[in-house]
C-alpha cells in the first residue's frame, strides 16, 4: 500500500464496458479539499448554523460551518437564492422536540428536503468549483417527535437491503414509525453524487453524511455511502465521477472511531487491506 493514509479500490461496469472509479478513504479537512466538487452536510433550510437554539450545535464543530466559512457571503447568498419548497406537508424534517426555536426564522423554510441534494457554485477561499448541499435525515426519529433510541438503529436499519433486518415481513408492524429512515440517508448520498456528475465534476470529496448531529452510526453511513456510489458508478452513463474521496475529519477520539468504522466497512464491502485503522491523519 503506497499511501497508508488512503485506500483505493472499486471498479464497476458501465454501459457494457469496464470503467474504473477510484474510491479513497482519507483523514483530513474536507473544506480545504482540492476536489472539483465538495459535498457538505446541510440542513433542509440551507442556512448553516443560523438556528442557534438547536441544542445539538452546542459546543460542536460542523463540517457545513467550515465549508461556509471558506465560501463566505457569496456561498450564503447562493443558498438563500434557492426558492423554498412551496408544499411542505409530508416532508420529514429534523426534530423540534427539544426546542421550538430551531425551525423558526431562517430555519422555517424547506429548500432541500431530507434525502435530496442541491448544487451551488463554490466561492471565496474554497478550492472546489461546486458545492453540493446534501441533507441527511435524523437517525433517531422515524417521524416527528417519535424517539427510536440510538441503540436500536443497527437492528432496525436495512443497510444491507437483502438482509433479514431489511425484510418487511420479518419486522414488527411499528417499524415504519420507529426505524431510522435509512432510505433517506441512502437517497441523500445518491442525490449528492448525481448532482456532482450533473455539473461535470470528475473528482468529489464527500463527508460521512448524517454522522454528526444527525446521530447516524458511522458503520451505517459508510455502508450506505459505498453502496450508493457503487450504484451511481454502475448506472450513471456518461456522467461519471472518476474519483471520490470520503473524508473523515474531526477531533479524536470521535474521529478515530469514525475512521475505524469506515475502514472496517471498506474492508468488508470492497476488500480493502488490513492495517488502515492505524493510519494517521494528514
Amino acid at each position: 500500500l503506497a499511501d497508508p493514509n488512503s485506500f483505493t479500490g472499486m471498479q464497476s461496469a458501465v454501459g457494457g464496458s469496464l470503467h474504473r472509479s477510484v474510491v479513497r478513504l482519507r483523514r483530513g479537512d474536507l473544506a480545504n479539499s482540492a476536489a472539483a466538487c465538495l459535498v457538505t452536510p446541510a440542513n433542509d433550510a440551507l442556512v448553516g448554523n443560523l438556528n442557534p437554539l438547536y441544542w445539538r450545535f452546542i459546543s460542536r464543530v460542523s463540517v457545513d460551518a467550515a465549508v461556509r466559512k471558506l465560501g463566505g457571503e457569496e456561498l450564503e447568498a447562493a443558498c438563500e437564492a434557492i426558492a423554498p419548497v412551496s408544499v411542505t406537508h409530508g416532508i420529514r424534517r429534523d426534530i423540534t422536540r427539544w426546542t421550538t426555536g430551531c425551525k423558526e426564522g431562517p430555519s422555517a423554510v424547506v429548500r432541500c428536503p431530507a434525502g435530496s441534494a442541491l448544487c451551488t457554485p463554490a466561492f471565496g477561499r474554497l478550492q472546489a468549483d461546486h458545492v453540493v448541499h446534501a441533507v441527511a435525515p435524523d437517525s433517531e426519529f422515524g417521524y416527528e417527535g417519535l424517539y427510536t433510541g440510538n441503540a436500536r438503529d443497527v437492528a432496525a436499519s436495512g443497510v444491507q437491503h437483502h438482509s433479514t433486518a431489511a425484510s418487511v415481513e420479518r419486522r414488527h408492524s411499528s417499524w415504519q414509525q420507529f426505524s431510522p429512515p435509512d432510505d433517506l440517508l441512502f437517497s441523500a448520498y445518491r442525490s449528492a453524487f448525481s448532482e456532482a456528475a450533473r455539473v461535470g465534476a470528475s473528482t468529489v470529496a464527500c463527508p460521512a453524511l448524517g454522522s454528526g448531529v444527525k446521530g447516524w452510526r458511522h458503520s451505517i453511513s459508510a455502508a450506505l455511502a459505498l453502496e450508493a456510489f457503487a450504484q451511481h458508478a454502475t448506472h450513471s452513463g456518461g456522467a461519471r465521477i472518476s474519483s471520490i474521496d470520503f473524508v473523515i475529519g474531526g477531533f479524536a477520539p470521535i474521529a478515530d472511531k469514525a475512521w475505524s468504522s469506515w475502514t472496517r466497512v471498506a474492508r468488508e464491502l470492497l476488500g480493502a487491506p488490513p492495517g488502515l485503522e492505524s493510519a494517521q491523519a494528514y
